[in-house]
């Protein structure tokens, strides 16, 4: 599985990269006002709007800062997550490459790994599984609505170094049609492995969207890496 420095040399850099095409957003409270960032990911299909609307606004935590990065054409990497990873690339390296930008934009800024919050839904979800795994260091927190690790199989899944109680929160439904439990199951167990301290929430029958009880767990790890104050 690539570093993150093969997947930068991989993506050609900022000029050949289509997602630095679009801006970043930010939400919350100024970086250097806030006790924490939390990079919130989008979808397939979506964007920031639809971030801030359905997971920012509900979260309630407007003492915190949050950048939400945007993929060109509103979709991250072209294939589902389950397929073989040359069946998305190279757009998939440069969705990685696009999260490390922000990543080393946010520890330019004096942000500490251990004071960024990675939080996905769906396809941005998966993607953030993905970044942090193979970032190779302990981030505050991972939150994945609907999301698992990227690859075909679990023999193919990357493999995180030591993330020693990191929370980890996993949220799906058991009749999502995109992101079967199994996986969520399998990336779970990958990050506890390396020591993270892991959640799955698993709910029955609902729609491919945040729900209310996501947010709510949601809400529990942010509380427990930056209480209120």
């Amino acid at each position: 599985m690539p570093e993150l420095g093969e997947v930068g040399a991989a993506a050609g850099g900022v000029a050949s990269n289509p997602h630095f095409e679009r801006d970043l957003v930010y939400a919350g409270a100024a970086i250097s006002d806030s006790p924490l960032t939390v990079v919130l990911v989008h979808g397939r299909g979506l964007d920031p709007d639809y971030m801030i609307e359905n997971v920012y606004d509900r979260l309630d935590r407007r003492d915190l800062s949050y950048i939400l990065p945007a993929a060109q054409g509103n979709t991250w990497y072209p294939d589902t997550f389950l397929q073989p990873l040359e069946r998305n690339e190279p757009r998939l390296s440069y969705a990685l490459a696009r999260l490390a930008d922000v990543h080393a934009m946010l520890n330019r800024e004096g942000r500490a790994d251990d004071e960024i919050v990675w939080m996905g839904f769906s396809q941005g979800a998966c993607l953030s599984c993905e970044y942090v795994a193979r970032s190779k260091r302990r981030m505050s927190a991972l939150v994945a609505f609907t999301g698992g690790l990227i690859g075909p199989d679990e023999r193919t899944l990357t493999r995180p170094d030591d993330q020693a109680g990191m929370p980890v929160l996993f949220c799906v439904s058991d009749t999502d049609p995109h992101v079967p439990v199994s996986r969520v199951r399998e990336s779970a167990q990958i990050f506890e492995s390396a020591g993270a301290h892991v959640h799955v929430a698993i709910s029955h029958a609902t729609d491919h969207l945040v729900t209310d009880e996501a947010i709510a767990l949601g809400q529990q790890v942010l509380e427990r890496v930056a209480p209120r104050r």
